[in-house]
């Protein structure tokens, strides 16, 4: 299964100047990405749903079964459970 990082307009609004150039699971947090965090606790490649002007730039090729979830959300071990539960 592949996660999809999706971009809530409130939140890319609210992160400009920074999400005009890269969705919001793309933004650093510390020394990674959202995406490299959600990497690292899932195993699994990790896409993003953005906005139509980046999707050429973040394209990827997710399967017919993926989970989706807000971009802006850092991951932790008790989400990464639940996150694992649902993929069951």
């Amino acid at each position: 299964m592949n996660l999809v990082l999706f971009d809530d307009p409130v939140t890319r609004i609210d992160l400009m100047p920074f999400t005009l150039t890269r969705p919001v699971g793309s933004i650093r947090v510390g020394i990674l990405t959202i995406q490299e965090k959600w990497a690292q606790y899932t195993d699994a490649p990790v896409f993003f749903l953005t906005e139509d002007y980046l999707a050429e730039k973040f394209a990827g090729s997710p399967s017919s079964e993926n989970l989706y979830v807000n971009g802006a959300v850092c991951p932790d071990d008790a989400l990464h459970k639940a996150v694992k539960a649902l993929a069951r």
